[in-house]
């Protein structure tokens, strides 16, 4: 029996990116630029509200960013390769942010129900990227 084969950090990325793509239209639907105004002045913070115009600009952006930048982590790209660690660790406190506000707002917060989605997919490419690290 083979042991399982590990997953190459360019298909992570682009997984990754995939469970971006997927949080980025919850969050649009469920109106997280709204939600934004509320959380940020309960939670004592500044204000960190944007219009829905410019909030889908910038996950648009994102997602645009992962789909550019896929090739050249397949390639491994050593910038690159650094860009995929950043991505991987953002994307994972992303996906915690948004669980710990269903804890803190007990109940749904805009994103939480992909946020697993950005767990999974940040640890996997973190997993491949330590991977390609270490000698074989």
């Amino acid at each position: 029996m083979q042991p399982p084969r590990s997953i190459d950090p360019g298909r992570a990325f682009w997984l990754l990116g995939l469970a971006q793509a997927a949080h980025s239209i919850e969050e649009m639907v469920a109106r997280l630029y709204d939600f934004m105004w509320v959380a940020t002045e309960r939670l004592g913070l500044p204000s960190m509200g944007m219009t829905a115009t410019t909030f889908a600009a910038v996950n648009m952006g994102i997602i645009a960013l992962f789909l550019a930048l896929t090739p050249f982590v397949f390639a491994r790209h050593p910038w690159a390769i650094g860009f995929a660690w950043l991505a991987a660790i953002v994307e994972i406190v992303n996906g915690m942010a948004h669980l710990t506000g269903v804890l803190i707002f007990r109940g749904y917060v805009p994103g939480a129900a992909t946020a697993p989605l950005l767990l999974l997919g940040g640890f996997a490419l973190l997993a491949a990227l330590s991977r390609q690290r270490s000698p074989a």
